[in-house]
């Protein structure tokens, strides 16, 4: 197990990167823990710039359009949690024939589910009822609201046996999202990962959940608590699983111009 800890994402991030520059591309229980995951600083802004910048010029997807699949926080934006809502309808019609997204997305399985007995079932509007039903009730109970990729809807589900069966590790990667309302109601989130890469993929995954996080605190009126990503298999890349369109040193340049980033806002320096 290798847990790392740091205030913003890019950092969290970057340890995460740098752990499995070092110990061979690959780590099993690699666990983040984001103790402000709503946060960022201009350091870490400038490293999810160089890790957005890579991605595009190697023709992956950027950050955002990775986070999106998460959480639709354009749709939020523009029109509140009605929006979010309807995304099932109006954006994932849209986005659906790209291959990618041939099984779904995470942001269609929150917001839309079927039931056995045929109907249709929003999760993360009766997430967010029940938690501010429990926020109402004196001795509000903290552990009791978990996405589940097994139970009955009245969890959010991320795995789909049905369909998601056959994947050994394309397609549903995110099992499991559990939420914890903290001693003072701060709203925790902890993310379980059957398996992440942390080049293409990661740091829009933070990014991702964060907004997640962020849109039920809102909602229910409460604090953002840390966020926690566990990944059972973390990978920088999978050259067995997909063809990596980058040479194998530009990684380590890409890793070490992030920590030089850093390293520059600790001293006070600035980056060339």
């Amino acid at each position: 197990m290798t847990p790392l800890s740091d205030v913003t994402r890019a950092g969290a991030w970057l340890q995460a990167a740098r752990a499995l520059l070092d110990k061979g591309d690959r780590i099993y229980n690699l666990i983040l823990e984001i103790q402000q995951p709503s946060s960022a600083t201009t350091t870490s802004r400038a490293i999810e710039k160089q890790v957005d910048d890579f991605l595009r010029a190697h023709g992956c997807q950027p950050n955002h359009t990775v986070a999106e699949t998460i959480f639709p926080a354009t749709e939020y934006a523009r029109g509140g949690l009605d929006a979010v809502l309807a995304y099932p309808t109006t954006v994932y019609p849209v986005i659906k024939p790209e291959p990618a997204n041939r099984w779904g997305t995470y942001a269609l399985r929150i917001t839309e589910r079927k039931c056995s007995d045929g109907s249709t079932f929003k999760p993360l509007e009766f997430l967010i009822a029940k938690l501010r039903k429990q926020l109402a009730l004196q001795g509000t109970k903290r552990a009791a609201y978990e996405l589940d990729p097994m139970d009955e809807p009245l969890d959010l589900k991320l795995y789909e046996a049905d369909v998601d069966r056959n994947n050994a590790v394309a397609g549903q990667c995110l099992s499991h999202l559990s939420f914890k309302l903290g001693p003072n109601h701060e709203l925790y989130l902890t993310a379980l990962y059957r398996y992440q890469w942390f080049v293409q993929k990661a740091l829009g995954n933070l990014l991702g959940l964060a907004r997640l996080q962020s849109c039920i605190a809102r909602e229910i009126g409460v604090p953002v608590g840390p966020l926690v990503c566990h990944a059972t298999l973390a990978v920088l890349e999978d050259k067995k699983v997909q063809k990596v369109p980058w040479n194998p040193a530009d990684l380590p340049k890409l890793i070490e111009s992030c920590e030089q980033c850093m390293a520059a806002a600790e001293t006070g320096e600035v980056a060339a």
